[in-house]
């Protein structure tokens, strides 16, 4: 690959100073078990249906070259942001690339480390809100207050410290006062098509056929033992409840069987090209527009790129063939060849470019606390430990 090239590519295009309107990113799954095979799609609360005539799956019908088609959906767009976030989050604490990273550690009953590119609702999230830079509320410090007075005028501090929030889109819901919405440039999902609705009933068989009731004690934690099973309004009399017992064989989804699936992944450039960054000359802000479409790029080469694609359990994916193209106007499609490491080098070059142009890129791990509410809510959450007193 010869990233000066692509990356003169990559700087026209999201200047819109050609027919280039984004790009697509278009793979064909079978399932792990061969065509035909049977997968497992992720499940939503059935309404008046029952698991057996696939009630618990989001089936639709869509339009595939002017032609009606039965679909299941696989990969929905938050899930598929969260797959790609995840693998860049992957590479920056493998040293393979360098990005800015906001981390909030906690080191109480509970060990936890999360970071900006798992927060739910990124640099908007309820956890940067509640937690501590320097001893200091974040929302109140110098970073915060630029996070929050980001725009799509002036998103310069996004860039700089969390680019995965204009990215994958973001919304400040949880402050008062103007919320601002940073729509996704970059967004994908993975459908199965053709799906048959399987059938499963699943049990658990007891390998000593215990019998009784348990009486839980008042912690949550512990039982007694009752030879007698009691009808009780309450749940946990049963010892199935607690894990021992058999448990009848009862209805289960049982996956669907597809032909085959497909993965379609679209970086916008016309959402790109709406993008400010305040004072920055124009050539700065569309070598940033540039670095910002190398960085969706990097993140769905890093998750995707592979031979295969493991969604959940049960639902094991193997590629067939994948292609990448520019969309242009009119529809035409001109494809081009973008491996994981191509993207790694476009996205490293992308940035030098940028720093070069006078648009800085903060690639410091920003340590942050959790406030002390938010440090006794976690752990409650993960040890049932008390509160501490003060």
């Amino acid at each position: 690959m010869n990233v000066e090239a692509l990356h003169r590519d990559l700087l026209s295009a999201v200047s819109l100073a050609t027919d280039r309107a984004a790009v697509k990113i278009r793979t064909t799954y079978q399932s792990a078990s061969g065509p035909g095979g049977k997968v497992f799609p992720p499940t939503y609360p059935a309404q008046n249906r029952s698991a057996q005539d696939g009630g618990q799956y989001l089936l639709e019908s869509r339009f595939v070259d002017g032609q009606e088609r039965p679909s299941v959906l696989l990969d929905s767009v938050p899930s598929h942001a969260n797959r790609a976030e995840e693998a860049l989050l992957r590479a920056r604490r493998r040293g393979t690339i360098e990005t800015p990273l906001l981390e909030l550690h906690h080191d109480g009953k509970a060990q936890v480390v999360l970071s900006s590119l798992e927060f739910p609702h990124r640099y908007a999230d309820a956890y940067l809100r509640d937690s501590l830079l320097e001893g200091e509320p974040f929302d109140t410090t110098d970073l915060g207050r630029s996070l929050l007075s980001a725009c799509p005028e002036d998103s310069t501090s996004l860039y700089r410290h969390d680019p995965g929030s204009i990215v994958f889109g973001a919304w400040n819901s949880h402050r008062r006062g103007r919320q601002y919405k940073f729509p996704r440039v970059y967004s994908g999902e993975i459908v199965g098509w053709d799906p048959v609705v399987g059938a499963r009933r699943a049990g658990r068989m007891d390998p000593l056929n215990l019998v009784g009731a348990a009486t839980r004690t008042q912690d949550g934690d512990g039982w007694e033992y009752d030879p007698v099973a009691r009808r009780q309004k309450t749940r946990g009399n049963k010892l199935s409840e607690i894990g021992h017992g058999n448990v009848a064989p009862g209805e289960q989804h049982g996956g669907v069987t597809i032909s085959s699936a497909t993965r379609t992944a679209t970086l916008s450039l016309a959402a790109l090209d709406r993008l400010g960054f305040g004072t920055a000359t124009a050539a700065a802000a569309t070598a940033a527009r540039a670095v910002l479409a190398s960085y969706a790029l990097l993140a769905d080469r890093s998750a995707f790129a592979g031979p295969g694609l493991w969604l959940r359990s049960g639902c094991d994916l193997v590629v067939v063939d994948e292609e990448i193209v520019w969309v242009c106007r009119g529809g035409v499609e001109v494809p081009f060849a973008l491996s994981a490491e191509d993207a790694r080098e476009l996205f490293r070059y992308a940035v030098r470019q940028a720093v070069e142009a006078g648009i800085p890129w903060d690639t410091r791990t920003v340590e942050l606390a959790p406030s002390r509410p938010l440090a006794a809510a976690i752990d409650q959450s993960l040890t049932r430990a008390e509160p501490a007193q003060e």
